[in-house]
């Protein structure tokens, strides 16, 4: 377990983590969600302890950053997504998995299972200098891949990638997770994000204002734009009209004759509808439009 305790960051006056705690759990994948700027890659990097809280720590399998020791043995177990920037020009992409693979004192053999999930054959023993942006991408994820360790950071892991690869990397994050790793990512891709993440932690003044379990979610929901049409036909009926002018009825709150005279109003007055489940699309929008 992961735990963040009374994590509190400032830069200046503006507070980024305010009295932040929060329990991750192995085996899981987590999302971060908020507006960028406001505090997603801050925590991360305060889990890596590149930046240090102003009170508050830190702590997992029972280690925390208190002194060299403790923050050598924990940079064993947490690996992040590297930038772009610190990848070598001068060197393949073989030689960076196998740099990450030492470093993390993995398995080097394991390398080759990685490229092949992630098909980078075509490119791996080709210089980075060489690379378009989504093949530097694809790379900066197979390395921490290749480190192995038993918890993962990911910060818009799925940038620059088209929709074939963002699909390889989602199914790798999938099989990481049941390799019981936890795994943390930061990403504004909310449709795949809600495809495989277990928790998706929205983030907002410093603190957590929803902690959304998304496989257990399944309450469903009438949506539908607003519009002066409905509103007769909705009555008392409690709508959720988010700022994008989408609208959200619970279909549990409804009996069905209820149901069925408003989607039947719809139908005759040619107003789109769909019944779903709520979208992180639509969580955001209700807390930062």
């Amino acid at each position: 377990m992961l735990e963040l305790k009374n994590i509190k960051l400032s830069f200046g006056n503006q507070i980024v983590l305010n009295d932040l705690n929060y329990n991750f759990q192995s085996g899981k994948i987590y999302g971060l969600v908020a507006p960028n700027g406001t505090g997603k890659s801050t925590l991360i990097n305060v889990i890596l302890n590149n930046l240090k809280p102003q009170s508050g720590y830190i702590k997992y399998d029972n280690l925390r950053y208190t002194n060299e020791k403790t923050i050598v043995s924990l940079h064993k177990k947490i690996c992040a997504f590297p930038d772009q920037s610190d990848l070598f020009s001068y060197m393949t992409g073989r030689d960076h998995l196998k740099l990450y693979a030492n470093l993390w004192q993995n398995n080097p053999q394991s390398i080759e299972n990685i490229i092949t999930k992630l098909k980078m054959e075509n490119y791996v023993n080709r210089k980075v200098e060489t690379y378009s942006l989504g093949m530097k991408q694809r790379l900066c994820f197979a390395m921490v891949v290749s480190a192995n360790t038993p918890v993962m950071l990911l910060d818009e892991v799925m940038n620059g990638l088209d929709q074939q690869n963002i699909q390889l990397v989602s199914q790798v994050l999938l099989d990481l997770r049941t390799q019981n790793k936890l795994i943390i990512m930061a990403s504004h891709l909310l449709q795949n994000l809600q495809q495989y993440a277990d928790q998706v932690l929205f983030l907002k003044d410093g603190k957590i204002i929803e902690d959304f379990n998304n496989k257990t979610a399944t309450k469903q929901y009438l949506e539908f734009k607003s519009s002066a049409l409905v509103t007769d036909v909705l009555n008392d009926i409690k709508v959720q009209t988010l700022p994008n002018k989408t609208s959200l009825v619970a279909v549990d709150d409804l009996d069905q004759e209820t149901f069925n005279q408003i989607t039947n109003y719809f139908l005759k007055n040619n107003i789109s509808f769909t019944v779903t489940r709520i979208s992180l699309e639509n969580l955001f929008n209700k807390f930062y439009g």
